[in-house]
C-alpha cells in the first residue's frame, strides 16, 4: 500500500517561483534529489517492517511519517533518519560538479540540529533517550528556535549585501513559525507512544529515585520511548515503588499538578 502524498500549497508557490526567476531547471533537480533522500528513509523504515503513512511535500523538502517509528529500539530510528542524508553524501563522488555541490549541500543542510530536519529529529532522539523524552521535546524546540533566528539574523544580513536575495530570511521565518507549534505536536507523540507502549515488549528498566515533594510534572519529564521507568519515592524513613502506569493513571485522573505524595498515597 503507497503512502498518501500531500502537498502544502506554499510548495506550489515556490515552486512557480523559481520557474518565473528562470530557477525551474535547478528547482527540478534539487525536488528529485529531495525525492530520493525521502525515498531512502522509507525503504530504510520497511526493512525493520515499518510503514509510511503520509509523505507531506513542502517548500524546503518532503516529510514522511512512518508509523511506529517510536517503538522500535532508537539505533534503528537514528539509521532510518541518516538513511537521507548518507544517500546525498555517497552520490557526491558519481556526480559532475553542480549535481555534487547539491547533494553535498542538501546532506549538510538536513543534518543541521533544528527541527523537523534530520539533524534535529537525530539531536531530539538521542537528548531524549539520556534526560527524558519530554525534557528532551523541550530542548530540541529550544534549540531550533535560537537556530531559526540566527538565520533570520543571517538573512537580514544576506538582504542588505546581496538584494533582493531572501532565501534565508524566508528559511528563518518559515521554521520560527514552525517550531512555535512544534511543542504541543512532539508532546502529544510522546503521550501516544508512552500510553500505548506495548505489554508484550522486552525493553530495559530504568529506575529513579525522588523524594515525596517531588512536582509529578518532573518525574513525568524522565519517562522515555526505549526503556520502562520504575520510580522509587522517598517519604520519611518508607520508600515506595512507582510503576509507570501508576504513574500515568494518577496524572490522567487528577492532572499534572501536586507531588508524588498525593500518589505514594492515593488508593
Amino acid at each position: 500500500m503507497f503512502p498518501k502524498i500531500k502537498f502544502k500549497p506554499s510548495f506550489f508557490i515556490v515552486a512557480a517561483f523559481s520557474v518565473c526567476m528562470g530557477f525551474g531547471q535547478y528547482f527540478l533537480t534539487l525536488f528529485i534529489l529531495v525525492i530520493l533522500h525521502e525515498l531512502c528513509h522509507i525503504f530504510t523504515a520497511g526493512i525493520w517492517g515499518l510503514k509510511t503513512k503520509t509523505v507531506t511535500v513542502t517548500p524546503i523538502g518532503t516529510y514522511a511519517e512512518i508509523n511506529g517509528i517510536n517503538d522500535i529500539h532508537i539505533t534503528k530510528r537514528l539509521l532510518i533518519v541518516l538513511a537521507g542524508p548518507l544517500f546525498n553524501l555517497a552520490l557526491c563522488p558519481f556526480c559532475k560538479t553542480p549535481l555534487r555541490q547539491i547533494n553535498f549541500a542538501l546532506a549538510l543542510f538536513n543534518l543541521l540540529p533544528l527541527y523537523p530536519l534530520d539533524g534535529g529529529r537525530i539531536f531530539h532522539y538521542i537528548i531524549s533517550y539520556f534526560t527524558g523524552v519530554l525534557r528532551g521535546n523541550i530542548l530540541a524546540v529550544k534549540l531550533s528556535i535560537i537556530l531559526s533566528m540566527s538565520l533570520v539574523s543571517a538573512g537580514l544580513v544576506q538582504l542588505i549585501l546581496c538584494p533582493p536575495n531572501i532565501s534565508l530570511l524566508c528559511l528563518g521565518v518559515y521554521f520560527y513559525r514552525l517550531n512555535k507549534l512544534n511543542t504541543i505536536n512532539l508532546t502529544y507523540g510522546f503521550y501516544k507512544t508512552i500510553i500505548n507502549k506495548g505489554e508484550n515488549k522486552i525493553m530495559p528498566v530504568r529506575s529513579i529515585t525522588t523524594s515525596s515533594k517531588m512536582e509529578l510534572k518532573a518525574v513525568l519529564y524522565r519517562l522515555g520511548w526505549d526503556y520502562y521507568t520504575l520510580v522509587y519515592v522517598r517519604d520519611n524513613n518508607a520508600l515506595y515503588a512507582v510503576s509507570e502506569e501508576k504513574l500515568l493513571s494518577h496524572i490522567m485522573k487528577n492532572g499534572i499538578k501536586g507531588s508524588m505524595l498525593a500518589l505514594i498515597h492515593s488508593s
